[in-house]
């Protein structure tokens, strides 16, 4: 958090989104993400991150911005203004890595959590899943919010109601199993949800993805060809995995746990790039 002073009074005016008041969060994610930019709009981040009330910021602008102020004293105001607004600039450009929010209330006493931070319990299946709802409604192949809805409910769950902590094969994922039926079927409530809400679960799975991804190298040099569809590459080493048999059949697969699958294929690359080396070296001996 930073200190700022308007008017003899201290404000906190935060640095990341970790800071952002979380009442105030699904409104500032509407107004960075959903707004088209205006001085108004500007003006609304700003008092929200400062988290002034809607009163106390209008007498504030009265005072600094009203029709008896003189232009060079308005010229001055507008710079503190311009100041905060560059001090916010990381609104835009920040990933979400940490649970914005605990939990999410839907309608009929329903609670969805978010999954860890880094995806430390997340299934490969739920991930391939959450990714293609992801790519799907980001690059709008399928019109409307559909699977923008079909994310959250993806990766937003109510808690277990079975005996999990003592099943010794619980992995310390507290939401309910992942079931594909069930998110369609939970993409309708989540579907009433202010968007500003959803965004935060969008912005939070984009930060961790990255995070995740940059975690394990399973590529060596340039990109292969372009995918005829999302996620094709993941479901492809879905059942190339299954196929063999590394972490059992298809259904097995996708419920391994993600890193396992990622470490995997990150080692399993470097061999296949040091067997092409050695019979490179061997052909031309």
């Amino acid at each position: 958090m930073q200190t700022i002073h308007l008017d003899g009074k201290a404000y906190q005016l935060p640095e990341r989104w970790s800071e952002v008041d979380q009442e105030r969060l699904p409104q500032l994610l509407q107004l960075v993400y959903f707004t088209p930019p205006t001085g108004e709009v500007y003006h609304e981040i700003i008092r929200l991150a400062l988290n002034i009330s809607g009163k106390p910021w209008r007498k504030l602008m009265q005072t600094h911005f009203g029709p008896n102020v003189g232009r060079r004293t308005r010229q001055a105001n507008a710079i503190v203004l311009h100041t905060l607004k560059t001090l916010l600039r990381w609104l835009e450009t920040e990933p979400i890595q940490e649970q914005p929010f605990k939990r999410l209330e839907l309608d009929m006493g329903v609670d969805l959590l978010l999954p860890e931070a880094g995806f430390l319990t997340m299934s490969f299946g739920e991930l391939t899943d959450a990714y293609i709802h992801f790519l799907v409604w980001i690059r709008q192949l399928v019109q409307g919010d559909e699977h923008l809805n079909l994310l959250v409910a993806t990766l937003c769950r109510p808690i277990r109601t079975d005996d999990y902590q003592n099943d010794p094969d619980w992995n310390g994922d507290y939401r309910e199993r992942y079931s594909e039926f069930t998110t369609k079927q939970r993409a309708k409530l989540v579907s009433l949800l202010e968007p500003g809400y959803k965004m935060a679960v969008v912005l939070y799975f984009a930060g961790n993805l990255q995070q995740v991804l940059e975690r394990y190298r399973l590529v060596e040099g340039e990109d292969g060809e372009p995918e005829e569809y999302p996620g094709q590459s993941w479901i492809k080493n879905q059942h190339l995995l299954a196929e063999k048999g590394i972490f059992g059949n298809i259904a097995q697969t996708k419920a391994a746990n993600l890193h396992d699958v990622l470490l995997f294929l990150e080692e399993h690359q470097k061999d296949v790039m040091r067997e092409m080396a050695q019979k490179r070296e061997e052909a031309m001996a």
